[in-house]
């Protein structure tokens, strides 16, 4: 008992989302010791849900890899292909003991997983026998903790008007975009600034009310011109971030400029059409967040002082000579 509640402290001692998942994971499969136990996020849209693998273990192998974070929506399984995950994924309670292969097992058990009023995932447990009651408290206790840190984590990681991440989660996770990785080297880390166009303007002739309006349109508008593992932040005011992985800076530019035109098309509510200014930058090596969102500022800056309503690339203005190189990657942040 005393080696659970250890496990149990360890587990809501993390504030790291990756920790939680490969934490909880691992707790559940050293007691109830299933053939395969696999925690599985539903992305993308509602009509097309995607499971990506977050964290998972096989008898005899240990924990395996999950899904990258940036692993194409149509590379993933759709939830739909797998009725048994479909139905259980929107049902309170969980689908137990189904058969795999004959009624001597293995047996296959399912879980969906929820934070407050929103479902996101699927536990998939397959086991030799039949969960006995015991195992299944045991499963219900640690699922209870493990919504509970979720609900948390959201809590403390999104801005309250908009749900997109904050500007304290951008700074944690910046780090991430960082270090090495083995998989899809061919891919790099670009940081996007994005400014709306005269927002005070909406304030002052509208009301906040009305301002607040636009964000969270914007907000939706973010979250449905990017991929599901793009990292969208609110960063303060009219501000936003967005980090994102593509090849090279004419795939990041097609990404940047799509938003920009589903932004500009949009008809909002008695303020009309809003645009934005986007500065956008290849994330370096040895960057800290601020040296990366400087660079991406500057871009945006360039783009206000040339019409507002623009894309540009921090690479491009460095060739052409219009802005100006500054080597402040890896210094150090004081305040």
């Amino acid at each position: 008992m005393s080696d659970l509640i250890g496990s149990v402290a360890n587990l809501t001692g993390y504030r790291d989302r990756d920790l939680i998942d490969s934490t909880f994971v691992s707790v559940l499969g050293d007691w109830l010791d299933p053939l395969r136990l696999n925690l599985y996020r539903c992305v993308g849209d509602g009509s097309d849900l995607r499971l990506l693998l977050q964290a998972g273990m096989e008898k005899g192998q240990g924990m395996v890899a999950a899904d990258p974070s940036w692993t194409p929506l149509e590379a993933l399984p759709q939830l739909s292909s797998r009725p048994q995950f479909e139905q259980a994924f929107a049902q309170d309670e969980p689908l137990l003991d189904l058969p795999l292969r004959d009624d001597e097992g293995p047996w296959l058990n399912l879980f969906a997983v929820w934070a407050g009023p929103r479902r996101f995932g699927i536990i998939e447990l397959i086991s030799e026998q039949p969960l006995l009651p015991v195992q299944l408290r045991l499963v219900s206790g640690l699922l209870k903790i493990y919504r509970n840190q979720i609900t948390l984590l959201d809590y403390s990681e999104r801005d309250s008007l908009t749900g997109l991440l904050n500007r304290k989660t951008f700074d944690e996770q910046f780090l991430k975009c960082i270090e090495p990785t083995k998989d899809d080297r061919s891919l790099s880390w670009w940081l996007g600034v994005i400014d709306i166009d005269h927002f005070k303007l909406v304030n002052d002739n509208f009301g906040h009310l009305i301002g607040d309006e636009v964000l969270l349109l914007v907000a939706r508008l973010l979250r449905s011109a990017f991929r599901q593992s793009e990292q969208l932040y609110r960063f303060g005011g009219e501000e936003f971030i967005v980090l994102l992985r593509a090849e090279h800076e004419g795939e990041a530019m097609l990404a940047f400029e799509f938003f920009r035109e589903q932004l500009a098309a949009f008809s909002f509510p008695q303020v009309g059409t809003v645009t934005a200014s986007v500065g956008f930058t290849r994330v370096r090596a040895m960057d800290n967040a601020s040296s990366a969102v400087d660079r991406g500022d500057r871009a945006v800056y360039h783009a206000k002082k040339h019409g507002r309503n623009q894309v540009h690339s921090h690479e491009a203005l460095l060739r052409s000579d219009e802005v100006l190189e500054v080597d402040n990657c890896g210094a150090i942040e004081l305040f």
